[in-house]
């Protein structure tokens, strides 16, 4: 089944969007299985991604990244976000987080489920529009992942399940998106 990323025409809602929870810890024999979540959408703006990992003491290398291979053929668009606030965003070698094309609004915080951090991003049309076009019934193929790779507390988490061993944008690991309009 595809995960569904909506489509707005106005400003996002983030609050009526599907919850991709991070739950595939196939390599995690321990107990460390940070919950995370992502949202995503697209706008007249742009796109837009919501990253959440609920962590009570992260390392800063803890990070949430988004891969999205949106055309067959074309660079896949790559998000990450750390929890010392460090983000990156490229598509092949163009580096989005250094110009104006792609924007970050780190958050942390803590309510009832427990201390979070995360952040919500959004990037310009202009970085996809020349082979993506979002449209209700577009379809595309992608993945989330919780990630970090300190030997403190190493974890290798994702939404659709995935071959850490293999580079996380190969086909493989990515599954289905679909663009809903309702």
């Amino acid at each position: 089944m595809s995960f569904k990323v909506r489509l707005f025409l106005g400003a996002p809602d983030f609050e009526t969007l599907h919850v991709a929870k991070l739950r595939e810890y196939p390599l995690e024999p321990r107990d460390y299985k940070p919950y995370a979540q992502a949202r995503i959408c697209f706008a007249a703006d742009g796109l837009h991604v919501q990253l959440l990992s609920f962590e009570s003491k992260p390392l800063p290398q803890s990070e949430v990244r988004v891969v999205l291979a949106l055309t067959p053929g074309a660079p896949p668009l790559i998000i990450s976000l750390r929890a010392d606030g460090v983000f990156g965003a490229r598509r092949g070698e163009a580096d989005l987080s250094d110009s104006s094309r792609a924007f970050v609004h780190p958050f942390q915080g803590e309510d009832l489920q427990g201390v979070y951090w995360g952040g919500n991003i959004r990037v310009e049309p202009a970085v996809y529009a020349g082979d993506f076009v979002p449209h209700k019934d577009a379809a595309f193929f992608g993945n989330f992942y919780k990630l970090c790779e300190h030997p403190t507390r190493p974890h290798y988490g994702s939404f659709y399940p995935a071959d850490f061993s293999q580079p996380l944008d190969c086909t493989a690991n990515l599954g289905p998106f679909v663009v809903i309009d309702y």
